[in-house]
């Protein structure tokens, strides 16, 4: 029951006091760090698209953030479309926070997403239609398997 507990705990996500996500992805542009708008989150490139939302104050988030790197570098070579929206805090510590994702992130600090906790991985279609939902951070020993773990593969 223990190690039961601590695989638990260990998948937590940080809490949010806001409702679960959509069934669809929001048509919303955010801007990306860079400064220019970003694509409809409703729409994807690709047959898949990971969306993987992140608070800058979300201790799991910071822990999670080279995986998340090393996971979207994987899904660059495999042909599966990845963003990072950082949200849920005041513009400047979601800069911050956006800095470690690179310049393609995605600023929320309007709440185009209101999740009940981060991190949080939604899988999509191309039209923007949610397969799937992960709260928390599958820990994985490889981005190849994070992947699999989500469905991506």
């Amino acid at each position: 029951m223990t190690a039961a507990l601590a695989f638990a705990a260990a998948l937590a996500a940080c809490s949010s006091q806001d409702g679960a996500p959509a069934r669809r992805l929001p048509d919303a542009r955010l801007h990306t760090l860079a400064g220019t708008v970003g694509p409809s989150l409703s729409t994807c490139p690709t047959e898949k698209c990971l969306t993987i939302v992140v608070a800058p104050w979300c201790g799991i988030c910071h822990m999670a953030a080279p995986d998340i790197l090393r996971l979207r570098r994987f899904l660059d070579t495999t042909g599966v479309a990845s963003r990072v929206v950082v949200g849920l805090a005041e513009i400047g510590p979601i800069r911050e926070f956006a800095a470690e994702f690179g310049p393609d992130s995605l600023l929320d600090p309007e709440g185009a997403f209101r999740p009940r906790g981060v991190p949080l991985f939604l899988v999509s279609d191309s039209n923007g239609k949610v397969l799937r939902v992960i709260n928390g951070f599958p820990k994985t020993d490889s981005a190849s398997s994070l992947a699999d773990a989500l469905g991506l593969l």
